[in-house]
């Protein structure tokens, strides 16, 4: 009985912490170029159960089954499916159709980022929208001046038709190395270094939008909610039980 007090318990959490996650993503549905992310749940490892010395079976051990122990949350999954082109006509917007990353310099180093609604400051510099340089092709900022510039689909920046720099885009052999730290950034957690792609498809005048798709995550949500009041009845149910146990049987 105490072991299904646990495993109602453990479903309770890793529902919980699944529904904190739809709600993120559904916050994020107008976010520039972000990822939701998909929580990957896991059962704890099977108990192998034992019929020990029944004299019906002349003293031999028997399997009796697996006993379950729970669920838990295993890990966090990104999913890096391109999200809709939205055309804005603006300048400073870029995105990037295909494979690949903008690179940012912040305080805490080199950061990736798909969002591509970058602003340019007094001195012509190209930012994003948190004050974060954009890096060029060879590593520095990226002065695209006060006036007009364009950006061809190399990621080549152009003002009054000389070449000033290039955008900086690299991509990972495994985007699953990419972890989220904020300000839709995200770094390499096991140091690996991006190679800088040499074909790149830059779309200046549009963003990419979310991937998120608003139904099937508030469906999601719905069946969230259901599986987490199910283990909450359960839960209920055990405690009825262990109280009746304890109050009354243990009376006799």
């Amino acid at each position: 009985m105490l072991r299904s007090f646990y495993i109602a318990g453990t479903g309770m959490l890793t529902q919980r912490s699944k529904m904190d996650v739809i709600i993120n993503n559904i916050t994020n549905v107008d976010t520039t170029g972000y990822k939701k992310d998909q929580v990957i749940s896991r059962s704890f490892g099977d108990l192998l159960l034992d019929r020990l010395n029944d004299p019906s079976i002349l003293n031999q051990t028997t399997y009796v089954g697996g006993q379950n122990t729970g669920v838990y949350v295993d890990e966090l999954v990104v999913d890096f499916t391109q999200g809709p082109m939205e055309v804005t006509d603006i300048q400073t917007d870029m995105a990037i159709a295909g494979d690949g990353f903008f690179c940012i310099q912040t305080p805490e180093g080199v950061r990736y980022t798909r969002s591509g609604n970058f602003q340019v400051d007094a001195n012509g510099t190209l930012l994003t929208q948190e004050g974060y340089y954009v890096l060029g092709a060879n590593g520095g900022r990226i002065n695209v001046g006060t006036g007009e510039f364009t950006v061809n689909s190399s990621g080549d920046i152009f003002v009054q038709g000389q070449n000033v720099g290039r955008l900086r885009i690299v991509q990972f052999n495994d985007n699953g190395v990419l972890r989220k730290t904020g300000d839709n950034l995200y770094y390499a957690y096991n140091g690996e270094n991006p190679a800088v792609m040499q074909n790149p498809n830059v779309v200046q005048g549009a963003l990419e939008g979310s991937n998120l798709d608003i139904g099937r995550e508030m469906a999601e949500m719905l069946t969230t909610n259901r599986l987490y009041e199910s283990n909450q009845r359960i839960l209920k149910m055990v405690d009825e039980s262990l109280s009746k146990t304890v109050n009354d049987i243990g009376r006799f």
